[in-house]
């Protein structure tokens, strides 16, 4: 079985990876493997409680990983170990998927840079709070979506683009039909 990670720290979103991780584990061959900095509960932003799988310091191995999936939220602290993590998924070409604010993981470790990505982060929000933009702004994209190689990045309405994005990295579906009738039934006209 092959495993896909998700970051989880308290005040995620949950609703922004809840299809995406529940498609995932439908599937007969993958799991989500839940990860966060401590082996503690974890509340997301409706109050649903998940006890991690692992913590981040534990994934020794990223070779048995496919990839690592980050929602957004309120909280959004880059530890050494999560940056360590997410460079080393990279340098192998593994899925980095991040949606809404979650997207911030990923430009505070620069694997941004140069590379086309969506955030619901605007810099207004740092400006506001006299904080440092971590983006880099000239490869924005204003988009639902989009995939720049191994990195798929989100706006935080749009979590099913974002699953079906996911999906199609992982081919989780039978045929072209079953494909396409999820994407209409998911997305918007």
């Amino acid at each position: 079985m092959k495993e896909v990670l998700c970051f989880i720290y308290d005040g995620f979103a949950d609703f922004e990876i809840v299809l995406t991780c529940s498609g995932l584990n439908e599937d007969v061959n993958y799991k989500i493997i839940y990860i966060a900095y401590e082996n503690t509960p974890i509340y997301g932003c409706s109050g649903l409680k998940i006890i991690p799988d692992k913590t981040v310091s534990e994934i020794v191995d990223i070779k048995k990983f496919e990839g690592l999936i980050i929602p957004g939220g309120g909280t959004r602290i880059l530890k050494p170990e999560l940056e360590k993590l997410i460079k080393r998924l990279n340098e192998e070409e593994k899925l980095l998927a991040a949606i809404c604010a979650g997207a911030e993981f990923l430009a505070k470790t620069g694997i941004l840079n140069g590379k086309k990505y969506t955030t619901t982060k605007e810099p207004s929000s740092y400006e506001e709070k006299n904080e440092i933009d971590p983006f880099p702004r000239d490869s924005y994209v204003e988009k639902r979506v989009i995939q720049d190689g191994n990195l798929i990045t989100a706006k935080g309405y749009a979590f099913t683009d974002f699953a079906l994005k996911i999906w199609d990295w992982y081919d989780l579906y039978d045929n072209e039909k079953e494909k396409e009738d999820l994407r209409k039934d998911f997305t918007p006209d």
